[in-house]
């Protein structure tokens, strides 16, 4: 994506922005948030991308139940995408389908998988974006192990910040949880250079868990709890 045409996208979410001052932001489960109303003052304004994990070929991990990680993760990512277009941010999608982002004619698989990954990380860095959100569902062999955990590169001091946030509102809003966030040595948070957070929304291995990610109103809720965690992050950045 071209960045020019990133911009003009982003000015045009600021000024929606601006027409709703005084108009406040609510869903259910969120509580009443205030849309700021200057660029980057707060979460408006901002230019943030969401990388949906996997796709295609790529599945991800596989639920006991046949439960897929990539059609969590997208259906995920467009409940948060609503939510942020709501709040006059300009949200970028890595995948709005069920596809990867390599060339169609490499079929090595680690090939592929690479350059899927480069690609996700060249259309933040293109499109300069404010923050990277990549979200994926976690797969352990015991199926004992439950809860959303959110990932941070030990490099980068606003991408803790902002995985301690959103890990924050995922432990309010989706029940016990004794999971913190913590540093990941994940190639979409080591390449790039904006503030980053990988969300593990919960484990596909856990049979429970896996039966709550696929349902569209928990889906709605995990939403909401990354929203809020966001919404916070850039509130307490403007104040810095």
């Amino acid at each position: 994506m071209r960045v020019w045409f990133v911009r003009a996208q982003h000015l045009a979410w600021w000024v929606l922005g601006c027409l709703t001052v005084g108009i406040f932001l609510g869903t259910a489960g969120l509580g009443v948030l205030p849309v700021a109303t200057g660029p980057k003052q707060g979460l408006s304004g901002r230019t943030i991308v969401l990388d949906a994990g996997h796709g295609g070929i790529d599945p991800g991990a596989v639920s006991s139940q046949g439960i897929l990680e990539k059609d969590i993760t997208l259906a995920i990512a467009k409940e948060l995408e609503r939510l942020l277009s709501r709040a006059a941010v300009f949200v970028i999608m890595v995948r709005h389908g069920d596809y990867d982002l390599a060339d169609s004619s490499e079929t090595h698989l680690l090939n592929r998988k690479r350059q899927d990954l480069e690609r996700r990380v060249r259309i933040a860095e293109e499109a300069r974006a404010d923050l990277y959100i990549s979200i994926h569902a976690n797969f352990f062999p015991s199926p004992i192990w439950s809860g959303a955990q959110t990932f941070y590169s030990e490099q980068d001091a606003a991408g803790e910040r902002l995985a301690k946030s959103i890990q924050a509102e995922l432990v309010k809003r989706l029940g016990p949880n004794r999971r913190a966030a913590k540093a990941g040595n994940f190639r979409v948070l080591r390449d790039t250079s904006m503030p980053a957070a990988l969300v593990e929304v919960g484990f596909l291995s856990n049979p429970k868990e896996a039966q709550l990610l696929a349902d569209p109103a928990y889906q709605r809720k995990v939403a909401e709890a990354i929203f809020a965690g966001l919404y916070n992050y850039c509130q307490e950045e403007t104040r810095r």
